[in-house]
């Protein structure tokens, strides 16, 4: 349900019916294969197929005494990847708040981070925030209080490359193809799981502009990198964030 509401927030730019085209592209297996120069990109038609599949106003959800009951279309696939390590988060955060003896933690699952309570020697958290051009790297650094969840999703993460052109994970509901924003990185900071990974993806797709107004409704705040080696920021990030490569400008 809360997938869907952030669809119709985005004009479904995020859009978890998608399934039938990410496994038709299947980048994240073959970003991991042991020779992914082998990989083959899906044919036009085959895209235009599985984008014909797919569409969140099909979806319906029924409310049930005790339970919900999601029905689609026939050929439809469901992909909850994108919120599925913010979903993680969510659960941990209240498994640890289940033993009071845990006065602070920072969870990592799979990139997207929790920070909960407060260090032992006092002071925030220092969150380290990926380079896009060189990933083994940090571009900079989040320090935040505990109680916020960070979400980072980039066209380094998970990729191919075929003929020198980089086929990235983040698929466009609306083209079928891996976005092209002009952004290489977007990261969100928020006090919830779901919406830190949710809007990571959905920004990326928007662009800068977009994602500025959308991370307004959800009281979140973002870090933008672009393919001019730009770094944008919400106000709200601008007091959260310091920059720590000079390979990049702060755009005003």
């Amino acid at each position: 349900k809360r997938c869907l509401q952030i669809s119709e927030q985005t004009g479904g730019a995020f859009d978890v019916s998608i399934g039938k085209l990410s496994r038709l592209w299947d980048i994240d297996t073959w970003a991991a294969a042991d020779d992914p120069q082998d990989y083959e990109l899906p044919e036009r038609e085959e895209i235009e197929q599985a984008c014909a599949l797919a569409g969140w106003k099909q979806m319906i959800l029924e409310q049930r005494t005790n339970s919900t009951v999601v029905s689609i279309p026939a050929g439809m696939q469901i992909d909850l990847g994108a919120v599925g390590k913010g979903v993680a988060l969510d659960e941990i955060r209240k498994t640890l708040e289940e033993y009071p003896e845990v006065s602070g933690a920072v969870i990592s699952v799979g990139g997207s981070i929790l920070t909960y309570g407060n260090k032992p020697e006092g002071g925030t958290w220092q969150i380290a925030v990926t380079d896009p051009l060189e990933p083994s790297q940090s571009a900079g650094v989040l320090t935040l209080a505990g109680g916020y969840c960070v979400s980072t999703s980039g066209d380094y993460e998970r990729y191919v490359e075929v003929d020198g052109v980089r086929y990235h994970h983040i698929l466009d509901p609306a083209t079928g193809y891996p976005a092209r924003s002009g952004l290489t990185s977007v990261t969100v900071v928020c006090d919830d799981g779901l919406n830190a990974d949710g809007l990571s993806t959905a920004c990326f797709v928007l662009g800068k502009e977009k994602a500025e107004e959308l991370l307004k409704k959800y009281n979140a705040d973002g870090l933008f990198v672009d393919d001019s080696d730009h770094v944008w920021m919400t106000e709200g990030m601008k007091e959260r964030f310091q920059l720590l490569k000079d390979t990049y400008s702060i755009g005003e």
